[in-house]
């Protein structure tokens, strides 16, 4: 299963990705889409999945509380987010944000989390922050070119994928470097005998011709790399800090 945050262009590739681990393990593997993180749960509330592929902010209760284990995770692929403004607001820094402010969010809420903690320098209240939520990180980019919102909190790798038209309309305030977190996939302990292979095939996709394209196209152009229990706890630890 494939939690719903990533590029919608990428939803056939998860596919191709699938059909992919499929020809090389010979194993019989279905793929789940949900359309949102509502039915994620409804998914695993009526029956566990053997994988998953989950941001970092999830990925605690999945490890913690119902029973999976590390498997992959993007190579040089951490989760950032950069908060924008529109490219000819008078606003250069975070601190320079004052009295009311709105701010466009999608549903991603481990980048509105991030968000969030990186606009503390401005000491906004929370009846000065005015929440304006939107479907998708380009809903959000349209809010803020359109002065429906002052800023917003958009996904580094999606604010990258937006053609020069969007970027031209906007500014780039702050963008986090935290460095720690990615996107993991995981696996149930109940097929703890049949990963191997699988993270085998996984971490050498980008030497591979065929695979390299699947992953270019997913925005891992260097691939999957193995994921130790012990830096799936690191990598909780941090997410922990962060909530504090």
């Amino acid at each position: 299963m494939v939690v719903p945050d990533y590029l919608p262009d990428q939803f056939s590739t998860w596919y191709l990705l699938n059909n992919y681990l499929q020809k090389k393990s010979d194993q019989n593997i279905s793929l789940i889409m949900p359309p949102s993180f509502d039915e994620v749960k409804a998914q695993q509330d009526k029956e566990k999945v053997s994988m998953l592929f989950v941001n970092p902010f999830a990925a605690g209760n999945y490890v913690r509380e119902q029973g999976y284990l590390p498997l992959v995770k993007p190579k040089n692929q951490p989760d950032e987010i950069v908060i924008v403004t529109a490219a000819d607001s008078e606003i250069n820094a975070i601190e320079e944000l004052k009295g009311t402010v709105e701010l466009a969010l999608s549903n991603n809420e481990d980048a509105n989390f991030i968000g969030l903690r990186l606009l503390e320098p401005a000491n906004l209240s929370d009846d000065e922050l005015v929440i304006n939520r939107k479907d998708n990180f380009l809903m959000v980019a349209s809010s803020v070119i359109r002065q429906q919102a002052k800023i917003g909190i958009i996904q580094a790798e999606v604010y990258d994928s937006f053609n020069s038209v969007t970027k031209d309309q906007l500014k780039v305030l702050l963008k986090s470097r935290i460095n720690e977190v990615s996107h993991v996939m995981l696996y149930h302990k109940d097929i703890a005998d049949k990963v191997e292979p699988l993270r085998e095939i996984l971490c050498k996709m980008a030497d591979d011709s065929d695979g390299a394209t699947i992953v270019k196209a997913l925005s891992f152009p260097e691939g999957f790399i193995g994921l130790s229990e012990e830096d799936m706890e690191f990598m909780i630890d941090v997410v922990d800090t962060l909530r504090m």
